[in-house]
């Protein structure tokens, strides 16, 4: 198994955007990242301000699980793009054409998120928060991911 946990190799469009505008592929991703990256902050945080003694105790569990559920949806929603498997005219232009609508999408249920509160229990809002700071997390992974280079058949394999 290589180091990128089964995800499908990054041959053919996203290598030859990373090839041809190196500069500007790491710009937008980067960007991505830190959107992702704050968006989990802003969200953890949150939760933790409407749920007093959220990371401690028994109570960390359902943040954890609520994480993890706003983790892997956005893993499901963007399981072509995660996998950085492009195919289509211009992959620059998907690229961040996918970055654009997914720093939206993030966005939009961040402050539907916190608006809902008004509306829903404490605990609910507070559940609701860490999907979206898992989903953000998720994001911010991805740009990460983008950049981890293939291993090779040989790095898995056990030494004989």
């Amino acid at each position: 198994m290589t180091r990128n946990w089964g995800i499908p190799p990054k041959d053919g469009a996203f290598r030859r955007t990373r090839n041809a505008k190196p500069l500007m592929t790491l710009g937008v991703t980067a960007v991505y990242g830190i959107i992702g990256a704050a968006i989990a902050a802003i969200s953890f945080t949150e939760a933790r301000e409407i749920l007093t003694g959220l990371f401690r105790g028994l109570s960390l569990a359902p943040a954890i699980i609520a994480a993890g559920l706003g983790c892997w949806v956005y893993i499901y929603v963007a399981w072509p793009r995660f996998a950085a498997q492009f195919h289509s005219g211009d992959s620059f232009s998907d690229l961040v054409n996918f970055y654009a609508r997914a720093a939206v999408a993030l966005i939009l249920f961040l402050f539907a998120v916190k608006f809902a509160g008004v509306i829903l229990p404490d605990m609910i809002s507070g559940a609701l928060l860490c999907v979206s700071g898992g989903a953000a997390a998720a994001a911010a992974f991805q740009t990460v991911m983008t950049f981890v280079p293939p291993g090779s058949p040989e790095e898995g394999a056990p030494k004989t």
